[in-house]
């Protein structure tokens, strides 16, 4: 049996966003049947999770009937399609390999850019620090993006001619991007994005997240638990 960690709570910008719906996402695409366990903050920094789990106390773990766990959503992801042999190219072929490429791209390449902007529309409290860095971390997402979607080159897909962890990571990562409308100047981007997010196993991902995190309250994230 798989189980997944997730989150009890998360904020409403990050419902449907959190990263364990990556790896829902893609146990979906090849028909892996898996549990969820559902974690809070103290779960996440007690030692006994940092040292058995997740080193750094994050999420999402995959913990497998004799397999040791896993952590990180982009490993994950990749280790499932490679097993499943779905999703991905076969070993040793120029379509795994451009598919490793554009995952490590999106984590590497794409996504920081996004949590930059994304940091300082929801987490900077300070509205002159704010309007000060804002136009920096814009422009230098949406360069990112354009970039991207040059590399695209109107295809229907990042990789071949079919779905790939390529495109399930990149339209994941892209979730920041839309919801903070960096997408609007490149619709050709946000038409391949909103086709991505429709296929069912994302929908089911998204759909199953929102659903447990609605169902609970910050208080059941227990911070105020956390050490000072």
């Amino acid at each position: 049996m798989i189980t997944v960690t997730a989150m009890k709570w998360a904020p409403p910008f990050a419902a449907g966003q959190v990263r364990d719906h990556r790896v829902r996402w893609i146990l979906n695409e090849v028909g892996w049947p898996y549990t969820v366990r559902l974690v809070d903050a103290p779960t996440m920094k007690s030692q006994s999770y940092k040292t058995s789990l997740q080193p750094f106390g994050q999420l999402p773990v995959l913990e497998e009937d004799n397999r040791p766990p896993m952590f990180e959503s982009g490993a994950i992801v990749l280790d499932v399609a490679m097993r499943a042999k779905r999703c991905i190219g076969g070993e040793g072929t120029a379509e795994r390999a451009a598919a490793l490429q554009w995952v490590a791209a999106g984590l590497n390449s794409i996504e920081p850019f996004l949590f930059n902007v994304a940091e300082v529309e929801y987490f900077m409290k300070d509205e002159a620090a704010k309007a000060a860095r804002r136009p920096d971390v814009v422009a230098r997402a949406k360069e990112r993006l354009a970039a991207l979607e040059r590399a695209r080159q109107g295809r229907d897909y990042f990789v071949g001619d079919d779905f790939t962890v390529a495109d399930l990571m990149l339209a994941s990562i892209l979730k920041i991007a839309a919801r903070l409308d960096l997408l609007e100047e490149l619709p050709d981007l946000a038409d391949w994005h909103r086709r991505i997010l429709a296929r069912p196993a994302h929908i089911k991902a998204e759909q199953d997240q929102i659903a447990e995190i609605s169902r609970h309250a910050p208080a059941d994230m227990r911070y105020d638990a956390l050490p000072d």
